[in-house]
C-alpha cells in the first residue's frame, strides 16, 4: 500500500509503476480526503479547536476510516507522513509488517520530520544533509514522464512554483526583470495556494492548483525550465527530473546538482541568486541528449523496483 498525498498528480504514477508489477497487490490511498463533508456546524467547530489548540486535524484523522477495509499489509509506503499527527502514524504503523516514509522534502523546511523518525522502519531521503545526520537511506525524486523536446518554442524561459515562502518569489520576480532586460521570453507563473491575493505584473499568478499534465503543456513549449532551490534544502526537486524527462534545459539555484551524474554544463545552469547572469550561449546552444545508460535508474519503472525491491 502506498499512502501519498496528491501532490499535482506527481504521487500518482508510483502506483500506476507498482500496477505493471507481476506478484505486487498495490493499494492507493490518498492523505487528502476530497470527498470529506462535515456532518453539521458544530463538527466544524470542533475541528477548528482541535487544530488550534491539540494540532490534531479531524478531516486527516478521516484517513483512518479508509484504511479500515484493508486487512494487514506486508508493506506500507507514505510520502509526507508529516501531515498525520503521531495517533494516526501510530495506527497505521500497527496494520503493516514494515513501514517506509519517502521524504521529499528536507527537515529543515519541514521540522516536525525529525520529530516522527521513531514511527519508521525504513526512511528514504533525498536530502544529504538530512542523510548525514540521521542516517537515512539516499533516494532522489523521479523521471515520471518523457517526451521529445520540440523545435519550436512559444518561449525561452519557463518556471511555475507555489508562492509559500516570499524568498522565491522575490527572487523569481528579480529573474523575470532580467530576462526582460535581454528582450527574451519567458512564462513565470506563481500559485497563491494560501490566498494571499499577491500581485505583480512580471508574473502570471494564479489561485488554482494546476494539475501535472496541464504543467507539462507549458513545460513542453518551452526551451529553459527555471527554479530557485527553497532555502535550507539540497535534494533536487522534481523540476530537474522534468527537464531530463522532456529534454529541456535547467537553470537552477541548487549547487548540489554537478554533483550528478547527468549534469551537463551545456543542458544545466547553476545559477548564483545574489548575482543574476545568464550567459548568451546557454540560451542560444541546442540541448545535449543524456545517454540512456544515466537515465535508467531515474526513471519511475526502475526507481520503484529499486524502492520497493521488485526483482524485473
Amino acid at each position: 500500500m502506498i499512502i501519498v498525498p496528491i501532490a499535482f498528480g506527481y504521487t500518482q504514477h508510483i502506483y500506476d509503476s507498482l500496477l505493471k508489477c507481476s506478484n505486487v497487490e498495490p493499494s492507493l490511498v490518498f492523505i487528502e480526503n476530497k470527498n470529506f463533508k462535515y456532518r453539521n456546524f458544530n463538527h466544524r467547530v470542533l475541528n477548528f479547536f482541535s487544530k488550534t489548540f491539540l494540532n490534531v486535524n479531524l478531516k486527516k484523522r478521516h484517513i483512518l476510516t479508509r484504511l479500515k477495509p484493508y486487512p494487514k499489509q506486508d508493506h506500507i509506503f507514505i510520502i509526507r507522513p508529516d501531515f498525520l499527527d503521531n495517533y494516526v502514524l501510530s495506527k497505521i504503523k500497527k496494520k503493516c509488517s514494515k513501514f517506509t516514509a519517502f521524504y521529499f522534502d528536507s527537515i529543515g523546511h519541514v521540522p516536525r520530520k525529525k520529530e516522527i523518525i521513531h514511527f519508521f522502519d525504513r526512511i528514504l531521503s533525498f536530502d544529504k544533509e538530512d542523510i548525514k545526520k540521521h542516517g537515512f537511506e539516499f533516494c532522489t525524486n523521479y523521471i515520471f514522464d518523457e517526451s521529445k523536446a520540440l523545435k519550436n518554442h512559444h518561449y525561452l524561459f519557463f518556471n511555475i512554483s507555489s508562492h509559500d515562502d516570499n524568498y522565491r518569489f522575490g527572487k523569481l520576480v528579480q529573474m523575470a526583470k532580467y530576462i526582460k532586460s535581454h528582450n527574451w521570453s519567458y512564462n513565470f507563473i506563481s500559485v497563491d495556494i494560501k490566498n494571499k491575493n499577491i500581485k505583480n505584473d512580471l508574473l502570471t499568478i494564479r489561485k488554482d492548483i494546476i494539475p501535472v499534465h496541464l504543467v507539462k503543456e507549458q513545460i513542453l513549449k518551452s526551451k529553459i525550465l527555471v527554479e530557485f532551490q527553497r532555502e535550507n534544502q539540497i535534494g533536487l526537486s522534481f523540476r530537474v527530473f522534468e527537464a531530463l524527462g522532456y529534454r529541456k534545459k535547467l537553470i537552477t539555484t541548487n549547487t548540489d546538482v554537478v554533483n550528478y551524474d547527468f549534469y551537463n554544463p551545456q543542458n544545466i545552469l547553476v545559477l548564483d541568486p545574489n548575482n543574476l547572469h545568464i550567459p548568451k550561449y546557454f540560451v542560444e546552444s541546442p540541448y545535449v541528449d543524456v545517454p540512456d545508460h544515466i537515465l535508467d535508474p531515474y526513471r519511475i519503472d526502475n526507481w520503484v523496483k529499486k524502492v520497493f525491491s521488485l526483482e524485473d
